[in-house]
């Protein structure tokens, strides 16, 4: 499985620094316009559990798991390998996060972790962009086929949940890590888990894992379009 360990159970110590970061991460969003939608089409403990998200900042995956918060289950969210090297980073690739490198290998690599994480009943957040965005739109240029070969792979007994984030950019912007501005609204959007039975016969391959995150794409931008008409009516 390469140099970083998935466990197969959820260890005493993980779930600790879990619930520990989830409930520090809850007390300073006390101070943050924090709003959660869907929350009722996340599955049940237990049911394995792909978060396809949209990406804008560091801070998505913290605000993604305080908004699924509580859960019996650490949400183990995908990172950029080189991202994740930093020290004050390094620790998150055991406890809530694995890195992803760069590389045919690598993709490789993080397409088994993945599905061993969801063989053992757990949720895997992952961002179909493949890295944030600098103008807080969707990338579709950059859309990544690796959501959509976990789907396939992973089978019609796990999840595939669309998310979509809004306003997490404007807390850190790119570029400015150590500037904070607390006050701009932060919205989470869970959509219903998405129907793709029609696609688990169809082979494993290129195509396939294509249509699959075409059809994430559309439920993230179903969700984006119920965020946008809220922020419409809100004014």
């Amino acid at each position: 499985m390469g140099p970083y360990l998935i466990y197969k159970k959820l260890g005493f110590r993980r779930r600790f620094i879990h619930y520990f970061l989830l409930n520090l991460a809850r007390l300073i969003f006390w101070f943050i316009p924090y709003e959660v939608h869907g929350k009722e089409n996340l599955p049940h403990e237990g049911v394995p559990t792909i978060l396809a998200s949209n990406h804008l900042s560091h801070i998505d995956s913290v605000f993604t798991a305080v908004a699924a918060f509580p859960v019996k289950r650490a949400i183990r969210f995908t990172g950029a390998a080189d991202f994740m090297k930093k020290i004050i980073f390094r620790w998150t690739k055991y406890e809530l996060a694995f890195p992803v490198g760069r590389g045919p290998v690598e993709r490789e690599r993080f397409i088994r972790k993945s599905l061993t994480l969801l063989e053992n009943g757990e949720t895997v957040g992952i961002y179909p962009e493949g890295g944030r965005s600098k103008t807080g739109r969707i990338r579709f240029d950059k859309l990544k086929v690796g959501a959509g070969w976990i789907a396939k792979l992973a089978g019609p007994q796990a999840k595939v949940v669309p998310v979509f984030v809004y306003g997490t950019n404007n807390i850190i912007p790119i570029g400015q890590f150590f500037r904070l501005n607390l006050h701009t609204p932060v919205r989470i959007y869970f959509g219903s888990p998405l129907e793709l039975t029609h696609y688990y016969p169809l082979p494993n391959n290129v195509e396939t894992s294509k249509m699959i995150t075409r059809e994430i794409l559309k439920g993230i931008l179903k969700e984006r379009r119920k965020c946008l008409i809220n922020l419409s009516t809100s004014y």
